[in-house]
């Protein structure tokens, strides 16, 4: 009996790391859906099946936001519960926790679930893994209670403390894990698209999340350097100082958010469907949020479906970049975008090496950021190949529907309740492949028992292009 356990704890303990990640967060959406289908979770009036109950717990662990039915008119107290317990897992990952809970206990966890966590978490080292996993339990406490307090200056007036508390702690996670739902009804924040307060609130918590953690501590751990030298080296001697990386990620994040909200405040300046009738403020705040949603969060001030085309295409732009890396944003990421664009021009320039702040970027690096633009696109063209087939709609609403779910944004043109039974499928494959990673469901479904040979022959050429 002894030696059966041991042989069951080696064949665990042998999954791959890839393949650890794919099958805990399955996991989690089986347990998710069957919680979210109990009588204790539904309201009377609940009209939802096993199936729109499965499709949320996907959305929801993959931190998506698309939905059959809305949150607010399918679940009890106790169903919202489960429902931010979800977006709290898909957002940092049922490893990260497990590994951050098995490290409170004072125990230590084997090499493999080790290398596991650290690919949920794209951190590229193991060093103080321990206190790394601690500190962003602690981090994500802080910002997501922040975020509700300052929430419920808003939500407690309109909904009364206990309610107002509530819907103010699930916005925060939501937000924060850029899962995109809210329990105040089917409309997303439409209602609060002149709030400053929920509009702000909820944007830093997008962009928090969004960010990555690895960025978090480096920007922390520099600004404590710069208090504790009283600001003697400046604030631009103080910015190099921080990690290649982190200037990359920010660059690209300030970047982004800066051009999105620049061109849907211009293309949709005189759209009286959506800001067109506003002030300039209202303009600039509505175009701001639209930004930041859009590249990973999947909450809507706007009716996506009153925008302008050219809009709607941006966004499927922007939606496939995504956010960081070692976050809860999906999409290709920012960083791996920034590498692409840079082979590019170092492509048109004639230069062989790659450099991004004085440093040369491994070849090895700007490989794995093509295999990944090159699998994600695979994965949205086939989705949005197979929803063709079974929907008659719009080109553009399909594909902004398809990447939206791959990219885990969670944004829609009203689309996703209207879909056959089929797409929602595909649309639930999409989002599980968006927040593990497509190459770590390619890795997790590869033989990983026998070694590859990497063979070197002659060279030869190839006309390309």
């Amino acid at each position: 009996m002894k030696e059966e356990n041991g042989m069951s704890v080696k064949k665990i303990r042998g999954i791959p790391p890839a393949l650890k990640i794919a099958i805990s967060f399955a996991l989690v959406i089986f347990l998710g859906s069957l919680l979210l289908s109990l009588p204790i979770s539904n309201l009377e009036v609940s009209q939802t099946t096993y199936f729109d109950n499965l499709f949320a717990a996907v959305s929801m662990v993959c931190v998506t936001g698309l939905f059959t039915l809305s949150v607010a008119s399918s679940y009890t107290i106790f169903g919202q519960i489960v429902c931010i317990i979800l977006m709290q897992i898909g957002g940092l990952g049922l490893m990260t926790l497990l590994a951050a809970f098995i490290s409170k206990l004072g125990r230590k966890m084997n090499y493999s679930d080790t290398i596991a966590v650290k690919e949920a978490l794209n951190r590229d080292k193991l060093s103080n893994f321990n206190i790394y996993l601690g500190s962003i339990i602690k981090y994500t406490m802080f910002i997501e209670g922040t975020g509700m307090i300052l929430l419920s200056f808003r939500f407690v007036p309109e909904f009364g403390l206990a309610k107002g508390l509530f819907v103010s702690l699930f916005l925060a996670v939501s937000g924060f894990c850029n899962a995109g739902f809210d329990n105040i009804g089917a409309i997303s924040l439409q209602e609060y698209v002149h709030d400053p307060l929920v509009n702000l609130v909820i944007i830093s918590l997008i962009i928090l999340g969004g960010i990555g953690f690895s960025v978090w501590f480096d920007v922390t751990h520099n600004f404590q350097s710069i208090i504790k030298n009283k600001f003697q080296k400046g604030w631009k001697r103080s910015y190099r100082l921080l990690k290649t990386h982190t200037r990359l990620a920010i660059n690209m994040t300030v970047g982004l958010i800066v051009v999105g909200t620049l061109v849907f405040l211009l293309v949709e300046w005189n759209n009286p469907n959506t800001i067109g009738n506003y002030t300039f403020g209202e303009k600039v705040l509505a175009s701001l949020f639209q930004t930041v949603t859009m590249r990973t969060a999947g909450f809507a001030t706007v009716d996506y479906e009153q925008v302008e085309p050219f809009s709607l295409l941006f966004f499927v732009f922007t939606m496939f970049i995504g956010g960081s890396p070692g976050g809860a944003a999906g999409g290709i990421k920012t960083t791996t975008f920034a590498l692409i664009f840079l082979l590019i021009i170092n492509e048109i320039k004639g230069q062989k090496h790659i450099n991004y702040a004085n440093h040369t970027i491994p070849i090895e690096v700007i490989r794995r950021a093509i295999v990944v633009v090159a699998t994600f696109t695979a994965f949205l063209l086939g989705g949005v190949s197979i929803l063709m087939l079974f929907e008659d709609q719009p080109f553009l609403y399909l594909l902004f529907e398809t990447v939206s779910a791959l990219a885990t944004v969670g944004v829609s043109v009203n689309l996703t309740p209207d879909l056959s039974t089929f797409s929602h499928v595909v649309l639930m494959v999409l989002m599980y492949v968006g927040r593990i990673g497509p190459i770590t469901i390619l890795l997790s479904l590869s033989r990983n028992n026998k070694k590859t040979k990497d063979k070197l022959f002659a060279k030869t050429t190839i006309l390309i292009g």
